[in-house]
Formats: C-alpha cells, sequence, structure tokens
C-alpha cells in the first residue's frame, strides 16, 4: 500500500484545496465587478505584470490557445485591452490594456484582497512571508 502521507502528497492535497478556495471567492467578486470570468481577470491580471504576447500569456497562464483567444476577443469586445502588432516582427502580436481594462483590472484587485487578506491572517506576518516564498521557490524553473 502507497504512503499517502507523504510530504509530496501532502503538498498537492493543500494545494488543491487552498486553490479550490481561493479560485471560488475569486470567481465571485470577479463576476461582481465586471461581466468576466477569472480566465478573463487572469488574462488582464498577467497582461498588466508585463506579460504582453499570445504565446507567452498561453504558456504563463498554462491556458489552451483556442481558450486564450477567446478571452482575447471578449476582453478586446469589452474596451479592456487592444491588439497591436509588434513593430520588431511584424507577424506577432502584443496585447495592451486600455485605460478601461487598467481601471477594470485594479477595481476587482480591489474587491478580491480583503477576501484573500481574511485568509492570509490565519496566518503571522512571518509566516505569510515564508509562505510567498516558498511558493516563489516552487513555482520556479528548477524543478524538473
Amino acid at each position: 500500500m502507497a504512503d499517502t502521507d507523504t510530504p509530496e502528497l501532502q503538498l498537492l492535497d493543500a494545494l488543491y484545496r487552498l486553490n479550490k478556495l481561493v479560485v471560488a471567492d475569486a470567481r465571485v467578486h470577479v463576476a461582481a465587478a465586471a461581466h468576466l470570468d477569472l480566465v478573463d481577470f487572469l488574462v488582464l491580471r498577467t497582461v498588466k505584470m508585463g506579460v504582453d504576447s499570445p504565446g507567452d500569456l498561453v504558456s504563463d497562464l498554462g491556458l489552451n490557445p483556442s481558450v486564450l483567444s477567446r478571452a482575447l476577443s471578449k476582453l478586446a469586445d469589452s474596451g479592456l485591452v487592444t491588439r497591436e502588432i509588434d513593430l520588431a516582427d511584424s507577424r506577432r502580436s502584443r496585447i495592451r490594456l486600455t485605460d478601461h481594462g487598467v481601471q477594470t483590472t485594479d477595481d476587482i484587485g480591489a474587491r478580491i484582497t480583503p477576501v484573500l487578506g481574511r485568509r492570509l491572517r490565519l496566518l503571522s506576518p512571518d509566516r505569510i512571508r515564508l509562505v510567498l516564498e516558498s511558493l516563489d521557490v516552487l513555482c520556479g524553473d528548477t524543478v524538473d
């Protein structure tokens, strides 16, 4: 019988449960702040953080290209992003947030922050820092 209490499986279980809780909280606030879904918000937020090409967004967010294409079309139709031809390579496009896109992203973030803050405040400030630093390490490219 396999050991179900290994740290690796505990990590998997904990991340799955935490993800489920955080995503459920976030979905409610994204929908309440704008007529968007969570993927749309994550695309906006990722563009705001500097990832601005469709290929990089697919890689960074782990989305299927067709899902990203639909999200970008919805965001462009809503006036939240623009698609611009890359001046260095006309085969590529760059995604930019409009002023409305920046404001919407900020508004959604402001709605989600208190909910996530309540969850984080279950930990001491030192533990929060340690968890966030640990997640940065675990999300790094050095893990095969």
